[in-house]
């Protein structure tokens, strides 16, 4: 009699329990579907699309983990989890976590520095201080996405971000190209800088305000070192670096200036006879 009413007892908790876990698994499962669509939904409104680039990336990741721990919560009352033991737990667990990663708590705290004091956005291209450049494609939680020049893909931490010095090369408008070229000591110095001038004045992408730069920078060990600054637009910078790299090489050539090359002069003096 009494194996009959055990049997029976935990046939009732088995089903009791096993009702419990199956609606908490359905909890989970249409809540994470009802995650996803929302996040959908949220990402095609035309609100949401005011929204700055930047943030955009951000909000979707924090709300697409703040509503499946949501869900979690849910789904572990239902299985008949206390409440008050539930936010002993997190707490604990929020706890250990925050410890163990430290690092991420960084980058969650600079993405935030990042979208509230936007040093850079979305589609700006940047360079950093530990040598990482590329076009930024998106702002997340944890990580900043970059996509370098030969389209290779880059993932930097927010933290690193948010602690170093940034250059965002496509904030202005326009940028300034620096080129420097080196002739020899006899040619003449005036006429070297006019040629430049001339060179980067006939190139139509180079912009006539400000006006192309030339000077004479530095004397090196076997060649006068020359500087040529001119203004284009962002979107020409690289077209007009290498145009004139050869276009000054052609011009020099034709003109006779000389583009010296590294020399060493070896004396040999005889050994005095015995």
């Amino acid at each position: 009699m009494d194996y009959k009413i055990l049997l029976n007892n935990l046939i009732d908790t088995l089903v009791r329990y096993g009702i419990r876990l199956v609606i908490g698994l359905f909890i989970l499962f249409i809540g994470f579907k009802l995650t996803k669509l929302f996040i959908k939904k949220l990402e095609n409104g035309k609100g949401f699309q005011k929204i700055d680039k930047s943030a955009q990336s951000f909000i979707k990741s924090f709300l697409n983990i703040t509503l499946k721990v949501l869900v979690v919560i849910i789904a572990a009352s239902i299985l008949g989890v206390p409440m008050t033991s539930m936010v002993a737990v997190l707490g604990s667990l929020g706890l250990a976590i925050g410890l163990a990663l430290q690092g991420g708590l960084t980058n969650v705290a600079g993405g935030v520095l990042l979208l509230l004091f936007k040093p850079f956005i979305v589609g700006d291209y940047i360079k950093t201080e530990n040598g990482h450049e590329g076009t930024v494609v998106k702002i997340d939680i944890f990580y900043t996405t970059l996509r370098k020049a030969d389209n290779t893909k880059i993932v930097v931490p927010n933290g690193i971000l948010s602690n170093e010095a940034i250059y965002d090369v496509s904030h202005y408008p326009t940028r300034r190209v620096d080129l420097t070229f080196s002739t020899g000591y006899k040619d003449d110095v005036k006429g070297v800088i006019r040629v430049l001038k001339e060179v980067a004045s006939r190139h139509e992408l180079v912009l006539d305000d400000p006006a192309p730069f030339a000077a004479l920078q530095s004397h090196g060990e076997s060649s006068l070192d020359f500087v040529l600054r001119v203004w284009t637009d962002k979107d020409n910078y690289w077209t007009v670096y290498f145009d004139l790299c050869a276009a000054v090489k052609e011009e020099f050539d034709l003109r006779g200036i000389e583009i010296p090359y590294p020399q060493m002069d070896v004396h040999i003096k005889d050994a005095p006879n015995k």
